[in-house]
């Protein structure tokens, strides 16, 4: 009979299974991803939708953490895209009559080199309780969704194409039938291959009447260019049959990234933000802001303000005012004079800036929602106070972190919100709080290593190898990151035209640093160079030639951006992307770079080795995203290509055994478009590997020869870092955009070999379980807050509200196949008088038993059982409490002696039973569990403990 695992691997292959079926892996039914937050830094929202008629109806569109509902303003949001191909989304729609029609356009349009992409469009018809996917497949970026205003099957879609090459299909789009057919606009329309559609507005007033801004960019990994000969913006009067270039007043030369807006009462007003040519004077059309009152026959030049308009360009008006203007970039620029003149919108600084989203509300003219790389914020006065939503999941994280505390906290670097701070655990019954966490630092936060022997000595990193050492407990931070001060051997490494020129080092913008596995002073930075630390930073010594293709092409710094100029790091290339240093050999060091080299030195970096044209079937230049060294042999190690960045979607993941001379695929099973951003390796079982791709976490059990969805209730998201605690045994996922989760206690698959595969039940060493202190943040508090969730094995008695917990310990065992006879689990006390007898589920998988460290107890004689029944009718009698009804209830339903005890639990909590009417509690120690059915048994310990904390 084949396991669960081997069945579920075969449907993956046949291509049976979508995303939804394959986050079910029946051998994982005992696990649990847990969200753990954070939420207080926000993330990257690209759309905000509300109903006009009701502003608490909101939906939000993320970047790359799905779509978001509120019924409430905020107050509370649900989910509503977790389980669909993509999480990035570009432009969400919703039909105003019946709100039941709402529509999501995939892929991110912004041009970061962080962005995700999408795979078309979907439709719900049913309020986002579920969605289809309607096409446009290929246009891996959608930036805008139009929806007829009397018909939700007329839809108008702008798709700007792949971003990193000129495949996939781009340009503006219709159906009439619900997406059940696309026709692409071509009539009047740039249809180059090259050119895409950026922004669309429809006349509020004659939906006949739509404006559509066209735009060329690519993206490479050295370079970016926006603007091209046939953008700019065009105009249709019948629904797009056919349309006409606008130009009266436009700039003539090429143009880039264009936003629209229409003015809501009358539609003859539009406002355009534009990347042309950068001009200071209105009188000669550049870049900046334009007005048109005429429906776009002629336009005004009206500002020159136009600030990196690839990664905003967003304008809007204000549906009761045209004279409001709102121009969103960096800064949150807002005009009260057309345009004319903007002030800043957000200039005390609390709202975090970089804008992409506004929704403004129709029927009260000093509300809008605002969104941003931090998040979405509302105001009810016209900005003069914010309130920011932070109780959003949706962090995106690069690189993760994890330190030896008890309970253990993560540190992560994110996207423009620097270096956080959080904890895995919090002993608060409403979970992980925000105030559990903090942020160390600004910047776009990287690479974090934490001293395993003491917590207070983390290492982090902003962009392009900024580095310092943070003091977690008194918040002190010292920067380290070399330079010509700090490099002990530069003279001796860099050419001197290389020291002249200000050449000679470069850091990719997301650069690795790693911590000696041997040696937690040691560090080890990647440039194009690698530089080695042997004192926490203080100093560096440079110990590799540029280990890079050094190509002069992919060098030139400064030049990036197209129209703009744009260079803010993002593009420095040829640098390494990842070091792998060995846990068995500390001579043993493995580095792969953004332009594909996979370099290796045996004697701890006096000689080097590029094994890159070793590798097969990988195109040249393809972005190395891991190399991971073996933990059980120095000859091993496991290497990934993402080669997104050069259009290219596949799974590239081998393995080498003799130092990078040979290499095998480990890509077999995987989905065909499938990117491959980590790869990990288990600790403690050689043949347990980990993958965190752009749609999730695979497993294997073999050693790669085949792979498995790792998704049990974790959201479809780019999984850009995994990391398992060595004494905790968890599997912990930075995702870009949805903050940080942990499945805990991979223990079970770490012990579940060939050997115990074969087994027909099984019971796994146990982890230790913790008798966890309680402690409270405050009482109630209404319901805008956000709570990470903690393990299960720590959980609230009642709602949120109530600060009451119970520890519970959970028994991992495995069954291979259905059993003839009752699964029974005892669990027998030290001391030999208590017993607990259970009946499991034995599906075949992997199950996790939750003991609530109680015991059978003895039945109540007659004489407590009335006292207990006269104790509850004089509470009752004095205090008019539905929890003493429910005892009551309880108590005289109960059919064994623990249920009947479990009834008084409170009263006896409370001191108005004595305790002997309680249930036998599991106290510190350690206890024996038998698995048995029919006539086998497997046999195990359990430790229980007290709460490190009272040990300090």
């Amino acid at each position: 009979m084949k396991s669960p695992h081997s069945i579920y691997a075969i449907l993956l292959f046949l291509g049976i299974s979508t995303l939804l079926q394959a986050q079910n892996d029946p051998l994982l039914q005992g696990f649990h991803w847990r969200n753990i937050g954070p939420a207080n830094q926000g993330g990257r929202i690209v759309d905000i939708e509300a109903l006009e008629t009701d502003f608490t109806k909101v939906w939000i569109a993320t970047g790359s953490g799905g779509v978001w509902h509120s019924k409430n303003a905020g107050t509370t949001w649900e989910p509503i895209f977790d389980d669909y191909e993509t999480a990035s989304i570009g432009d969400i729609a919703v039909y105003q009559k019946d709100p039941s029609h709402i529509w999501v356009g995939t892929g991110e349009s912004n041009n970061r080199n962080s962005v995700s992409w999408g795979n078309g469009i979907y439709k719900s018809t049913d309020g986002g309780e579920s969605f289809q996917n309607m096409g446009l497949k290929e246009t891996h970026q959608i930036s805008r969704v139009i929806i007829h205003p009397d018909d939700p099957d007329v839809v108008y879609t702008a798709a700007l194409g792949h971003l990193w090459g000129y495949s996939g299909t781009r340009g503006l789009f219709k159906t009439t039938d619900g997406g059940q057919t696309w026709t692409k606009l071509t009539k009047g329309l740039p249809d180059d291959g090259k050119t895409g559609a950026i922004d669309l507005v429809m006349d509020p007033q004659d939906p006949n009447t739509l404006y559509v801004a066209m735009y060329h960019r690519l993206r490479q990994p050295w370079h970016f260019h926006s603007g091209g000969g046939q953008g700019g913006i065009y105009k249709s009067t019948n629904g797009g049959k056919s349309w006409t270039k606008l130009s009266k007043g436009l700039p003539p030369g090429e143009t880039g990234r264009i936003g629209l807006a229409i003015y809501r009462k009358n539609p003859k007003v539009l406002m355009a933000l534009i990347e042309a040519e950068q001009t200071d004077d209105l009188g000669k059309p550049g870049s900046g802001v334009y007005r048109s009152e005429d429906g776009g026959k002629s336009w005004t030049y009206v500002n020159t303000y136009n600030n990196r308009p690839f990664y905003y360009s967003q304008i809007r008006i204000n549906p009761n005012d045209d004279q409001r203007v709102y121009v969103l970039t960096t800064r949150f620029m807002v005009s009260e004079d057309g345009g004319k003149t903007l002030r800043n919108g957000s200039e005390d600084e609390e709202v975090h800036g970089d804008f992409h989203a506004m929704w403004l509300d129709p029927n009260y003219k000093d509300r809008y929602y605002l969104g941003a790389d931090k998040g979405v914020s509302i105001t009810h006065d016209h900005g003069q106070a914010f309130t920011l939503l932070d109780n959003l999941p949706i962090a995106q994280f690069y690189r993760i972190g994890l330190d030896m505390r008890e309970p253990y906290y993560v540190y992560g670097g994110m996207q423009d919100n620097g270096m956080y701070g959080v904890a895995s655990f919090s002993r608060d019954a409403r979970g992980i709080l925000n105030d559990d966490n903090w942020k160390l630092h600004w910047g776009d936060g990287m690479s974090v290593a934490v001293d395993p022997g003491n917590w207070r000595k983390v290492y982090t990193q902003s962009e392009n190898g900024s580095t310092n050492r943070y003091d977690p407990l008194t918040y002190q931070r010292e920067r380290i990151t070399p330079n010509y001060t700090n490099i002990s051997n530069w003279e001796e490494k860099i050419p001197t035209e290389k020291i002249k020129e200000g050449t000679a080092f470069r850091f990719n913008w997301n650069a690795p640093m790693q911590m000696s596995p041997f040696d937690p002073d040691i560090l080890y930075l990647g440039g194009n160079h690698i530089l080695k630390s042997n004192n926490g930073g203080q100093s560096w010594r440079i110990i590799s030639p540029d280990l890079s293709t050094n190509d002069p092409q992919k060098t030139q710094e400064g030049k990036s951006g197209g129209i703009t100029l744009d260079n803010t790091g993002a593009e420095i290339h040829c640098a390494a992307t990842m070091i792998g240093l060995s846990p068995i050999d500390r001579q043993v060091i493995w580095v792969g770079t953004d332009d594909g080299n996979v370099q290796i030195t045996r004697d701890g970096g006096q000689h080097w080795t590029n094994v890159r044209a070793r590798v097969p079937n990988v195109p040249g230049g393809i972005w190395v995203s891991r190399v991971e060294a073996s933990h059980f042999s120095p000859s091993r190690a496991y290497l990934s290509f993402d080669g997104h960045r050069s259009d290219q979607n596949q799974p590239w993941l081998f393995v080498t055994d003799d130092f990078g001379q040979t290499w095998t695929s480990l890509s077999a099973n995987l989905p065909e478009n499938e990117v491959i951003r980590v790869v990990r390796e288990d600790h403690q079982n050689p043949d347990l590997l980990f993958i965190g791709t752009e749609t999730g976490v695979f497993y294997t059990l073999d050693r790669g020869a085949s792979w498995s969805r790792c998704m049990p209730n974790l959201p479809t998201v780019s999984v850009y870092d995994l990391k398992i605690h060595p004494r905790d045994k968890d599997l912990v996922a930075g995702t870009h955009g949805r903050s940080l989760w942990i499945m805990d206690d991979i223990s079970p698959l770490q012990q579940l070999t060939t050997e115990v595969q074969k087994e027909p039940i099984w019971l796994f060493e146990q982890r230790p379980a913790t008798l966890w202190e309680n402690t409270s943040r405050g009482g109630q508090r209404g319901h805008f807050w956000f709570g990470g969730e903690n393990p299960a094995t720590f959980q609230n008695t009642s709602s949120k509200a109530r600060a009451r917990t119970r520890n519970e310990a959970w028994i991992s065992y495995y069954a291979a196949e259905e059993l003839e006879a009752p699964l029974i689990l005892e669990i027998h006390h030290p001391n030999g008088r208590h017993v607990r007898i259970d009946t499991l589920s034995s599906t075949p998988g992997i199950h996790r038993y939750s003991w609530d460290l109680m015991f059978e107890p003895e039945a109540l004689t007659a004489a407590e059982q009335a006292k207990a029944r006269e104790v509850l009718e004089e509470l009752s009698a004095q205090y008019a409490n539905r929890s003493l009804e429910r005892a009551a209830e309880r108590f005289d339903q109960a059919d064994t002696p623990l249920q009947q005890r479990r009834a008084l639990s409170g009263l006896v909590e409370e001191g108005f039973l004595p305790a002997s009417y309680g249930v036998p509690e599991a106290g510190p120690g350690i206890y024996w569990l038998t698995l048995r059915s029919g006539s086998m048994t497997s046999q195990q310990s359990l430790e229980v403990r007290e709460d490190p904390i009272l040990k300090k």
